[in-house]
């Protein structure tokens, strides 16, 4: 048998029922990059982001959920948010917005500089900056996104307890792949994208992959514009059946940002005599409304195949991104309800990033053990500088009901004093056993992780005003046992931990000491079940989480925090997919979530709900394709979304609306139809097809934010 990555990509996803019947084996020939291989369908066989080796998803214990490729491109998903309206757990659209990826898992999310972005790709981490440079890649660019549900600092580190969510680039494949799409839509959105690849040798020893995008549009909001232009090169190189190294890079550019604003909760969520704001409603200004960033990655995926026991990979990736965002926001409104006070912000961001994981894998037995070891060192660095500016005094106020705008704002300020430069380093050491005994299946894993952070600020002069230093060294761990049964199903139990360290340091009165990191803690215990001979995938999980050495405000010193909060999240989560007969693809998916403050310095919080988390979320979609007869060719899709109330700030001193929404898919493959050599296909994506006004959270008084409306986008799409 040769590497997996001399497979043609269909073949990974080969007979469904091998999971549940023949109990495939982790075999060091499986390479950990196979589960990047295109997949036909919406069910993906295997992951890599549960246990950094390529385990099956019936075998792995813990719960992942995988979004591939042909689900993307049938729900027609413009963001990594979009692309997650369907998995079970997440809460991808808490604040919709094309400018960043900022989701919910398992309850644990955040706002602002704070909030969980999307930050892993293939593997590394995505360094960021100190405010707002956030980088945010497209998903025209992905090959597919995993999101591993759960605490997963024993494979990755600095993470928080919720689970992350893995981007996994395109790659060459020895598939020759010729597509080029152009789309239109709502509100003046129009996009081109093209994705190329092919064997550049006969032999096959060099393959290459060129993907990009384009786009621009309005956006639903007023002053509001997108646009970005992004492409991704990728080579990959074969010089024996034993190695192999993928060069991976990208680029990506936004002029502008989108909207990424919030408006007040008296008239969107809470009633006011003046009538309700409309899901177009700008807060700030066209004066002072700036989001531009560039971004840029390059690296590569090395492995190499050393016997039949040991196979070693080094991963590595250097990247950078720069923003610049100015931004007027509502700060309060007054007491006759509709003039809403501003501050305005200025915030620019430098991060260079560096991430290196080298891993040696071993395959063998002991006895009746058959042993999947993984043995790691990774580093990530990240070198930032920024400068930011917050202003109250002299802006102008709004009357949200009658806004004026083009205002004259005044200068901001944002000098030398406003300088900060920060440089993280994380150096972590981590081992990894997956053990199979007959139809069990043990895994346990751990890690010792270093983590430093230098902050410098700086005085109107550029003199150093001076400098703080933090170290945390953590351990930890997790473990999981699962049984697979003849008929294909597998229950499981496991257990984890995380650890996020947090910045700052506590007031000068108390020792000006550094934070604790916050850790967390999970346990988990579900049931898999993928049914012999049917190309189908279903999970059920229930966990716990208690997430400790949580900042609150000093109930003394209030500018300053402490980490003795502590936050509880209890759920059950139901996620199924299918591809039946080359016909039907289906998602079904309920989350239940019990997310809980549990300590708290603020008056009043404890026992309350966290903000912007719903108990119950639900989805469903299914897209059907007709190969056969007069209506060969088409391919009708639809799908429902339910996201109960939540409410909008840790008082719980209001809510908001639970809401249902509708999308639908319309695909008509002309070469399909016509036996053509040329795939030609026209599609319809429609978006909250009702045209729903609502909001989707809020997390304060002054920060709700609205949902998308409804977006309809027509296209074009030829392949060869």
């Amino acid at each position: 048998m040769g590497p997996a990555w001399a497979q043609a990509p269909g073949e990974a996803a080969a007979d469904p029922t091998a999971a549940a019947i023949e109990l495939p084996q982790l075999d060091v020939q499986a390479t950990a990059w196979r589960s990047w291989q295109p997949v036909s369908g919406y069910v993906a066989p295997v992951t890599t982001t549960g246990a950094k080796t390529d385990t099956p998803l019936i075998e792995a214990p813990q719960s992942v959920g995988v979004v591939t490729r042909d689900q993307i491109d049938d729900q027609g998903a413009l963001s990594v948010s979009q692309a997650l309206r369907y998995t079970a757990g997440v809460l991808p659209e808490v604040r919709p917005s094309a400018r960043y990826d900022s989701v919910f898992v398992r309850g644990f999310g955040g706002q602002g500089t704070g909030a969980a972005y999307v930050n892993f790709l293939d593997g590394l981490r995505q360094g960021r900056g100190l405010y707002y440079g956030v980088p945010n890649t497209d998903p025209w660019l992905l090959e597919r996104i995993e999101v591993l549900r759960g605490p997963a600092s024993v494979l990755y580190g600095q993470t928080g307890a919720g689970g992350i969510v893995n981007l996994v680039s395109r790659r060459p494949t020895p598939t020759p792949v010729n597509e080029v799409r152009l789309e239109a839509g709502s509100y003046g959105l129009a996009q081109a994208a093209f994705d190329f690849g092919w064997p550049l040798t006969e032999d096959g020893k060099f393959l290459y992959r060129l993907t990009g995008i384009g786009r621009t549009a309005n956006t639903q909001f007023d002053f509001s514009d997108e646009k970005r232009i992004a492409i991704a090169p990728a080579l990959t190189w074969r010089p024996t059946d034993n190695t192999s190294i993928t060069f991976l890079s990208s680029y990506q550019y936004d002029p502008y940002g989108g909207f990424y604003n919030f408006v007040p909760a008296l008239g969107t969520v809470l009633p006011s005599p003046y009538g309700r704001l409309r899901s177009n409603f700008f807060g700030g200004d066209p004066n002072y409304n700036k989001y531009e960033r560039t971004q840029a990655a390059v690296g590569y995926q090395l492995e190499h195949r050393v016997d039949n026991v040991w196979t070693v990979r080094q991963n590595f990736r250097y990247s950078y991104v720069d923003s610049e965002f100015n931004v007027l926001s509502i700060a309060g409104i007054g007491a006759d309800g509709r003039t809403a006070t501003r501050r305005a912000t200025f915030a620019k961001d430098h991060a260079n990033s560096f991430a290196l994981d080298n891993q040696a894998q071993a395959t063998f037995t002991t006895g009746p053990l058959q042993h999947t070891a993984l043995f790691g060192l990774d580093w990530q660095r990240t070198s930032t500088r920024g400068r930011i500016t917050t202003v109250a005094a002299g802006i102008p106020t709004l009357n949200i009901f009658a806004p004026v705008y083009y205002r004259t704002i005044p200068a901001i300020y944002s000098g030398l004093g406003d300088k900060t430069n920060q440089e993280t380093d994380q150096l972590g050491l981590y081992a990894q056993d997956q053990v199979s005994y007959g139809r069990w299946r043990f895994n346990i894993g751990l890690r010792y992780d270093h983590a430093t952070q230098n902050t410098t600020t700086h005085l109107a002069s550029g003199a150093n005003a001076g400098q703080q230093s933090q170290v945390d060294d953590e351990v930890t761990w997790r473990t999981g046992l699962l049984y697979l049964f003849d008929n294909g199903i597998a229950p499981y139990a496991s257990y984890s931990t995380s650890f996020l360290p947090n910045a700052g340091t506590s007031a000068p009165q108390r020792g000006a000491t550094p934070f604790a990191p916050t850790t967390g803690e999970q346990f988990e215990v579900g049931v898999k079940y993928q049914p012999p001979g049917i190309d189908s995938f279903i999970q059920l999980a229930g966990y716990q989480i208690r997430q400790q050495n949580v900042l609150t405000p000093d109930p003394v010193y209030t500018t300053f925090s402490q980490p003795t909060g502590e936050i509880r999240s209890r759920g059950i989560e139901l996620e199924g997919r299918a591809s039946l007969n080359d016909h039907l693809d289906l998602i079904g998916t309920y989350t239940y979530i019990d997310a809980e403050i549990t300590k708290s310095n603020t008056a009043g919080v404890s026992g309350n709900r966290v903000p912007q988390v719903p108990n119950h979320v639900a989805s469903g979609w299914a897209n059907y394709s007709f190969t056969d007869g007069a209506l060969r060719g088409l391919s009708l899709g639809g799908g429902v979304r339910y996201v109960g109330s939540s409410y909008g700030n840790d008082a719980n001193a209001f809510k908001v609306n639970d809401v249902t929404l509708f999308d639908a898919a319309i695909r008509y493959d002309i070469g399909a139809r016509f036996d053509l050599p040329t795939r030609l296909e026209l599609t319809v994506n429609m978006q909250n097809l009702g045209d729903r006004e609502y909001i989707a959270s809020c997390s304060a008084a002054t920060a709700c934010y609205f949902g998308l409306r409804r977006l309809i986008i027509g296209g074009l799409r030829v392949r060869w």
